[in-house]
């Protein structure tokens, strides 16, 4: 209508083109969210750099505009109110409690500070006045509804899925494994303490029952250590559900035999050929 108006050098003021675009507001022909432009758009347009900002309009397809009369009386009626919300800085977004209550004041009752309609109101913490967190509901800017955002998005969730992932798979290897190093930790204590009561008694005995003692002393162990460490290896190849049954063997429970452990192991390894 605008255009229309211009190509025929028909006046049109600014209360019209506002009377406009709150009545596609209003019949929800158009939309209104908050965008983002760069600093040099900013000054292109003449905005000042600091509002974090602007109100977005963009024409709605037949099947949005199905989609938005269809709603509930409520979400419409909190739509029309988070419009309303001008700072440049909190720009569509109002506190979930502050807004319940204006909803009320229109009327509505019920749950007020659950409502959700996709790709146009988001929930989120935020600071508000004097305190640091609060829940508020907000406008979905428009550089959010972009194909590239939600890639992007789904990128960072993915990544983040991978890291938590990895951070339980680390929390259950050390419990199996902390305690297998432990107790090769007390292994290599017990047969330093032998060499050394070995050492204080050297003159009780000749040169060769020494050396033969010794010897016994530090190979004495050298089979357990290597079957162990064989173990600690296999923990680190094994996928989490089997991770999680071996670690029932160590969580609680005194700390098991080599035996059973493999034991362990070889049932694992059975089902899995199954």
């Amino acid at each position: 209508v605008i255009e229309l108006a211009a190509a025929q050098s028909i006046e049109v003021d600014k209360s019209q083109i506002e009377a406009l675009i709150q009545k596609g507001l209003d019949e929800w022909l158009i939309d209104k969210t908050a965008d983002e432009l760069s600093d040099k758009k900013m000054k292109e347009l003449g905005i000042p750099v600091d509002c974090c900002f602007i109100w977005h309009l963009k024409v709605l397809t037949t099947e949005k505009t199905e989609f938005y009369k269809s709603l509930k009386p409520e979400a419409k009626a909190l739509i029309r109110l988070l419009r309303e919300q001008n700072d440049t800085r909190r720009m569509g977004i109002l506190p979930r409690e502050i807004a319940a209550q204006k909803l009320e004041q229109l009327g509505f009752t019920g749950d007020l500070t659950n409502i959700d309609v996709k790709d146009t109101i988001e929930t989120f913490g935020s600071s508000w006045g004097d305190e640091l967190n609060v829940w508020c509901y907000g406008l979905v800017p428009e550089y959010k509804k972009t194909e590239e955002y939600k890639q992007w998005e789904k990128e960072i969730e993915d990544e983040f899925d991978r890291k938590q992932a990895r951070r339980e798979r680390m929390v259950e290897e050390c419990e199996i494994t902390g305690p297998i190093h432990g107790y090769l930790d007390d292994l290599a204590e017990k047969q330093e303490v032998d060499l050394l009561e070995l050492l204080i008694n050297e003159d009780k005995m000749d040169k060769q029952e020494y050396l033969l003692k010794k010897a016994i002393i530090e190979s004495r162990d050298e089979d357990e250590e290597k079957r162990w460490n064989e173990i600690i290896k296999t923990v680190f190849s094994l996928n989490f559900s089997d991770l999680i049954e071996l670690r029932g063997l160590f969580l609680g429970k005194p700390f098991p035999s080599l035996d059973t452990v493999q034991e362990k192991l070889e049932k694992l390894e059975e089902k899995k050929g199954a």
